[in-house]
């Protein structure tokens, strides 16, 4: 009895486990969307947030700057801006989503929290080194006068030679990034409303002053979380769905917020909305890669992200005014009115009139470009190199002597990078969700074979029981039939 109760258990886990096979292999699809979708759904509470509150890849942002080797001889337009490339000088990112809100409409509103930390070991120099380059300041604010009057530029041309007598400056590293530093006209534009415009009103100047440490600077942002629209579309920046910077198109706020893409991608293009340059960046298809045995679709900066109009005419809203060659993105409306362009390091990809500008740039594909390698089914980043190059218009303006006789030169500033693999303890994971189509074919057929071996053990045992008992009865028939036999005989 005990050996019949348990085949009768075995077969019928054995039946159960060949119906859940059957059943998975045929729904396993269905249902492995299904999880991978509620995994791509931002809630309070879930694991999808924390990955999302605080980015598990290590982030590190290195800065490159270009030393002006010959500042004296601006005024010789036969002569070139010459540079010698210094750095990295290299940071630690510490990157957090902070003031949550939850919205009704299936959105969420937040801040970003960044803070960046100097590493020393990873750098090639120190904060203290001095580098030699353009006067940002002056320029910008020569250039918000450059349609004054005649005898306004010529009272403001003086004022300027007085406290700022040359169009360079010498400033340690970290002055011209976070520490910021002491400036005239900084100060002025506290005492005049005409400069408001083109300065910062910081109490110093430096790229990435007050930047710090900070949850303002790169405004408010309001996504999509997944439950009925697409994770990680942006819906609006420091509330409002376009922008003052741009016209038309160029205006909307659109696009992924950097983190998220929607899945099942094509090969055409994808977006993100910069809070650096105050709009949208495509980027377009390159090609299929693999990283870490995950196949994935590298998308890069193209003439879509790099064109202001010279090669794609929907892109000519950007120009802000001031068209210039494919290559270089105006930013100057978003810059506090200050002549900036923004380009792939040392003018790669450019129009080739940059590099003709000047000496010492030598852009390389491997340096330079800019990607992002997505995971198309979940839409993940699994490789991002961000690198962008910061420029001024340098320009003469008339009556203002120190920038009077100088040539037109696109002046590299710096250039940064950000660099990011999908970590190692979570690459497992993508791949496994990645490999679906043959995995769970294979987990299905091994239910179903495990199944199929109960069911078929347990009917063997049946047998093996059954022809004993049926070779025992036999058995008993003969010896019965021997003993009736002898009887007879010995009657």
């Amino acid at each position: 009895m005990k050996l019949l109760g348990r085949n009768v258990c075995l077969s019928l886990f054995g039946t159960i486990l060949f119906s859940v096979g059957v059943l998975f292999l045929f729904l396993w699809s269905w249902l492995f969307d299904l999880i991978t979708a509620s995994m791509l759904v931002l809630k309070p509470n879930s694991q999808t947030l924390e990955l999302w509150k605080l980015p598990p890849m290590p982030i590190t942002l290195d800065f490159y700057f270009f030393n002006w080797t010959n500042p004296e001889e601006i005024h010789d337009l036969n002569k070139k801006p010459k540079f010698v490339e210094m750095g990295p000088y290299s940071f630690k990112e510490h990157r957090e989503k902070v003031n949550l809100i939850w919205n009704d409409n299936n959105t969420v509103t937040y801040s970003l929290f960044r803070r960046w930390d100097f590493i020393e070991k990873k750098s090639k120099g120190k904060l203290t080194d001095e580098v030699t380059t353009l006067n940002a300041v002056t320029m910008s604010a020569a250039h918000h006068i450059k349609d004054w009057s005649y005898f306004m530029k010529r009272g403001f041309s003086h004022t300027m030679t007085a406290i700022a007598p040359d169009a360079h400056i010498v400033r340690s590293v970290g002055e011209l990034l976070f520490d910021g530093y002491d400036d005239p006209f900084v100060n002025l534009a506290s005492t005049f409303p005409f400069l408001a415009e083109s300065i910062p009103q910081f109490d110093k100047f430096g790229w990435f002053y007050g930047r710090n440490n900070s949850d303002e600077f790169d405004g408010v942002f309001n996504m999509n979380t997944g439950v009925s629209n697409s994770l990680g579309e942006l819906r609006q920046w420091n509330y409002h769905n376009e922008t003052k910077f741009y016209s038309g198109n160029c205006a909307k706020v659109h696009g992924s917020a950097a983190e998220f893409y929607p899945s099942h991608n094509t090969k055409d293009s994808i977006g993100f909305f910069s809070p650096d340059m105050c709009r949208h960046v495509q980027l377009d298809y390159e090609k299929d890669v693999n990283i870490k045995g995950i196949d994935g679709y590298k998308y890069s900066a193209q003439e879509s992200m790099l064109d202001n109009g010279t090669i794609i005419p929907e892109n000519k809203c950007y120009c802000n005014g001031q068209c210039v060659p494919s290559g270089a993105v105006n930013v100057s409306a978003c810059r506090y009115g200050t002549p900036a362009f923004v380009s792939l390091p040392h003018f790669y990809k450019a129009d080739p009139i940059y590099t003709k500008m000047v000496d010492g740039l030598q852009p390389e594909q491997s340096k330079h470009e800019l990607y992002i390698t997505l995971e198309p089914k979940t839409g993940l980043p699994l490789d991002v190199a961000v690198r962008l190059q910061l420029n001024i218009m340098m320009a003469p303006v008339e009556h203002i002597t120190l920038f009077e006789e100088i040539p037109t030169v696109l002046f590299p500033m710096l250039w940064f990078e950000q660099v990011a693999t999908v970590p190692d303890n979570l690459s497992w994971g993508l791949w496994i969700i990645t490999h679906g189509s043959i995995i769970c074919p294979i987990i299905a057929s091994v239910i179903i074979i495990s199944g199929l071996s109960l069911i078929a053990y347990v009917t063997f045992q049946l047998l093996i029981v059954y022809t004993q008992e049926r070779f025992n009865k036999q058995d008993c028939c003969e010896i019965s039939r021997l003993i009736l036999e002898d009887q007879r005989r010995k009657r």
